[in-house]
């Protein structure tokens, strides 16, 4: 008896086309982890005096401001891509932005290897976020449209495994690959990355969705049965055609980011939009993006900073390796969790958990617990891979019709990647001026962020995006007066219930 595609979890071939879509992101994080150790190698030419290797200077010197800022590129870039690739998404496909994205990122990787000044590795950096940008928005539109309810539970955190593979290969590549001239090959690797996901793309189909809105449904149905193996696809596909003529269909309305932003949307979409920007500055402001970027400097201020330059790598070197393996772990943890657990579940017990991990980094390092500081740095990074590290990027996916989708998570990409830019920026000086006090601020925005998630975030787990929309597509004002008059029956029940005795 043929199984009902709506029923499968993981197929074989789901799954390969899903990791290969993830490779964007696993270059991602590439980026995102190999600025943390080679700093003061470039920047200060710790190696030794600047001299020329092939042609090419040793180091790039630079004021801590102007790395700061080199750190802060990449994001930044990241949402510029993140914006212009939603157009190109919608016009030309899912596949092919994940394919031809990769082109700028080669760019980036030749201006690495033969940059002979900061302001050319600042382009690169730059070049190498716009790149990513794109493929790591796109990549999200691609696994909500590609997989079934039961596998997006899993596969839709595949962007946070990937993100943390990349950061856990550069930091520890970054180990071995940070003297003169190594470092431009540590950064240059982005480029190789790249290449392999473009081969690789070709052997993956493209969204059925995005190709039933283009009228091309023999090529949907054909991809959608690749997708679901030997399944019966007779009434998926049914519903998607329905689905898409509704939503994606030549005379289909598209969103764009102005008719959400000012509301201007068929379905009343105000509680997804800002459901999906407070998840991403929760994200942001948790403090996870300040430790990606400067855990060695973090672990310097717990442990002794070296007084010269050693070509092995230091305590704090050693630690922040060991972190990227760590949070590889918990990533990949984190995949499993969200096939048993909902969104909502992980995200209320990972910002509790930060809030709890943020006080007690503070007193290890004002207290001179070492052991104990460093101990809640590695539970505070793991438990941010369950939650708000992937989640943020798949539950707006799973809240939002197809037409606002690719708007949605542009406005969420924007949130997230200025989010990182800033605490690129402000991190380094806010840990210089506070040290072991930082992290009492983090508990803080922890446990607003697990107040207000208590309250607005739905959860998404198995159901089906369309059940979503009819259930959340309400005023996002009206909703909370509702929430609101709710606890005050309650309460007025409650005070009752006391006279009355």
């Amino acid at each position: 008896m043929t199984v009902p595609s709506y029923s499968l979890g993981i197929t074989r071939y789901q799954l390969f086309c899903v990791l290969v879509a993830s490779i964007g992101s696993f270059n991602f994080g590439w980026n995102f982890g190999v600025i943390n150790l080679p700093g003061d190698v470039i920047t200060k030419c710790f190696a030794g005096p600047k001299h020329s290797i092939l042609g090419l200077p040793s180091c790039l010197p630079a004021s801590d401001t102007i790395w700061s800022l080199s750190v802060g590129m990449f994001p930044l870039g990241a949402l510029v891509g993140a914006i212009l690739c939603t157009r190109f998404a919608n016009a030309y496909g899912r596949k092919a932005v994940l394919v031809y994205s990769n082109l700028i990122a080669i760019l980036a990787a030749v201006l690495f290897g033969v940059a002979i000044n900061i302001p050319m590795f600042i382009v690169a950096r730059f070049l190498s976020g716009v790149a990513q940008g794109c493929a790591n928005g796109t990549f999200s539109t691609y696994v909500a449209e590609t997989t079934t309810p039961k596998a997006r539970d899993i596969l839709g955190s595949t962007i946070q495994m990937s993100i943390s593979a990349g950061t856990m290969l550069a930091q520890l590549a970054s180990l071995g690959l940070t003297n003169p001239p190594l470092w431009r090959v540590l950064f240059a690797i982005t480029g190789v990355i790249a290449l392999a996901h473009m081969l690789l793309m070709t052997r993956c189909v493209e969204s059925p969705k995005w190709l039933l809105s283009k009228n091309r449904p023999d090529e949907a149905q054909d991809a959608l049965q690749r997708l679901r193996k030997s399944a019966d696809c007779t009434d998926e596909f049914k519903a998607l055609m329905q689905t898409v003529q509704a939503e994606m269909g030549p005379n289909a309305y598209s969103a764009s980011i102005p008719d959400l932003l000012l509301g201007k949307t068929p379905d009343n979409l105000r509680h997804q939009l800002v459901l999906a920007i407070l998840c991403m500055v929760f994200q942001q402001i948790s403090g996870m993006s300040g430790v990606s970027f400067y855990s060695t400097k973090l672990f310097e201020t717990i442990t002794n900073p070296p007084t010269h330059y050693n070509p092995k790598p230091n305590l704090a070197q050693i630690l922040t390796g060991i972190l990227s393996i760590v949070g590889l772990l918990a990533a990949v943890a984190g995949m499993l969790l969200a096939g048993y657990f909902g969104r909502r579940t992980l995200m209320l017990f990972s910002h509790i958990s930060m809030a709890v991990c943020s006080v007690l980094i503070s007193v290890g390092s004002i207290k001179e617990y070492n052991i104990m500081a460093i101990c809640m740095v590695f539970v505070f990074y793991a438990v941010y891979l369950v939650g708000p590290g992937p989640l943020p990027w798949a539950i707006p996916g799973e809240l939002t019709p197809i037409y606002a989708i690719s708007s949605l998570l542009a406005i969420a990409g924007f949130t997230g990647y200025s989010g990182v830019f800033t605490i690129g920026m402000a991190f380094s000086p806010l840990l210089d001026a506070l040290q072991g006090y930082t992290f009492i601020i983090f508990a803080a925005t922890n446990t607003v962020a697990a107040i207000a998630l208590f309250f607005l975030l739905p959860e998404t787990k198995g159901r089906y995006i369309p059940d979503m929309i009819r259930t959340h597509s309400v005023g996002f004002f009206f909703w909370l007066v509702g929430i609101i008059n709710l606890f005050m029956e309650q309460e007025d029940e409650c005070s009752c219930g006391r006279i009355n005795r």
